[in-house]
């Protein structure tokens, strides 16, 4: 295993315990509401922008990952993932690798997740539609997810540097 694929592990790792420890010490329904893994994707993508294969890979195995650990479905998140995963690359052909990019990019990727989300769940018949719900679960992630994928940001520059690999377009 080289250098960028233990950085990733660990970077997504990291991000899988850390969803976890803040989900469980702040309310589900508090002014943070984390999403921390699905910002992790957004944070690894400049590690393996020349190998979208591979980015596409980790986008559904840690989807896979995320039903089994936080959710009760099986495969859900792994296609959704993906499709985010796919988002990513699409919006990072815009958007340069810098901090205020990646928070507008963090930012339309909480709304497209959310928005999936909530179709689904009015497509299943598990939510009644209502465009207030749907605009708060969005504002709800807001706070708490630019913060940490900021840092994130941050964390992966300094480690692109130490470590020497390659960050970016």
């Amino acid at each position: 295993m080289n250098k960028k694929s233990i950085v990733i592990i660990c970077l997504l790792t990291f991000s899988f315990i850390f969803e976890g420890i803040f989900s469980n010490f702040i309310s589900v329904y508090s002014f943070f509401s984390p999403l921390f893994v699905l910002m992790s994707l957004i944070a690894i993508y400049p590690f393996l922008i020349n190998d979208k294969f591979s980015y596409y890979k980790y986008c559904f195995i840690t989807g896979i990952l995320y039903d089994i650990i936080y959710m009760d479905t099986i495969i859900v998140h792994g296609f959704l993932f993906l499709i985010i995963g796919y988002f990513i690359t699409k919006i990072n052909l815009i958007l340069a690798n810098n901090h205020i990019n990646v928070m507008v990019m963090a930012l339309i990727i909480i709304i497209v997740y959310r928005l999936i989300m909530y179709l689904l769940l009015i497509l299943t018949g598990n939510v009644v539609p209502n465009f207030g719900n749907f605009a708060e679960s969005i504002y709800l992630s807001l706070a708490a997810n630019m913060i940490y994928i900021l840092g994130l940001n941050m964390v992966t520059d300094k480690l692109s540097v130490k470590f020497k690999l390659h960050k970016g377009n």
